[in-house]
Parts: C-alpha cells; sequence; structure tokens
C-alpha cells in the first residue's frame, strides 16, 4: 500500500503546476508520472498532431485545460473528461481538441495523468483498452490499491463543483 507522498518520494509521480493569476489559487491536485512528464516537454518544444483541430497549440488546449482543472471550474463531463469504462477504480480521460490524457482520481479532485497522446492518433487505432489496461498495470505496480483510487465513475465522484 503506497500513499501520494511515498509516490512522490519515490519519483513514481510528480507535482504539476500552472502559473495562476493572484486572485486564482489552486483547489485541486495534478500529478504526473515521469513518462507523462516526457510527453508534456514534447508540447511544449512545439510538437503538433499531424491534424490540428483546435484554434490553439496543443500545448496551449493542456496549459487552458489544466488551469480550469487546478483552479477549480467546472469540468464539461464527456467534452473535457470522461471515465473510459464504468468499473471499479475506473480509468479517466482528460480531454482537449487534439490531445488526450489519460489516468485515475486518486482521491477526490487529485489526478494522475500517466499518457498523453494525439486524439486522432487513440481513435484512429482505438487504444483506448491498451491505455486502460497499461494503467492499471501500473497502479499494481505502484501498490495503488483502493484508498489511492476513487471508486465511483460520477463526474460528481471525482470533482467538486
Amino acid at each position: 500500500m503506497s500513499t501520494i507522498e511515498e509516490l512522490v518520494l519515490n519519483g513514481a509521480i510528480s507535482r504539476i503546476e500552472v502559473e495562476m493569476t493572484k486572485r486564482d489559487q489552486p483547489l485541486r491536485l495534478l500529478y504526473g508520472t515521469p513518462d507523462f512528464i516526457e510527453w508534456l516537454a514534447t508540447l511544449t518544444s512545439g510538437a503538433e498532431p499531424k491534424t490540428r483541430l483546435g484554434q490553439a497549440t496543443a500545448a496551449e488546449q493542456i496549459d487552458q485545460l489544466f488551469y480550469s482543472y487546478l483552479s477549480g471550474m467546472p469540468l464539461i463531463h464527456i467534452r473535457q473528461f470522461r471515465c473510459i469504462r464504468a468499473e471499479r477504480n475506473a480509468v479517466w480521460e482528460l480531454k482537449t481538441p487534439d490531445t488526450r490524457i489519460f489516468g485515475w482520481f486518486m482521491k477526490k479532485d487529485c489526478f494522475v495523468c500517466v499518457f498523453g497522446n494525439w486524439a486522432d492518433e487513440i481513435k484512429e487505432y482505438d487504444l483506448y483498452r491498451g491505455y486502460r489496461i497499461a494503467i492499471r498495470r501500473l497502479r499494481r505496480q505502484l501498490g495503488v490499491d483502493d484508498n489511492l483510487c476513487v471508486q465511483g465513475v460520477n463526474p460528481f465522484d471525482v470533482l467538486s463543483v
């Protein structure tokens, strides 16, 4: 059994922070695995999908999504986040027009980003099942059990309004 602090100390996850205005304070927590942080760095270096659907760059889309999430703004279920499959210890997806981020909620308002990819690639190759299985495997390897995984699949189970 692991705790959030142990996962951070062991380097399994790192806190993700976004620059916020003085009037906005982080109301939620966001973490990423080393592989996800590496993928995020490729976005900030200017990586873009083959076909861009959003008006903003992929990095700008992620920055806006993370800002909205961290500042406690409501996220639109299905459009900006959703449960991949209704099951115990569900895997969740955060979404922008051009990207998809897969992970899980350790507790309400506390998301761990594990994989990021282009939306068109995920849809074209139907990668949802593979990401779901890989995240479940990772949680087992990290010793994450029910105490660090939200059981519900309702949007209100994972995000405060």
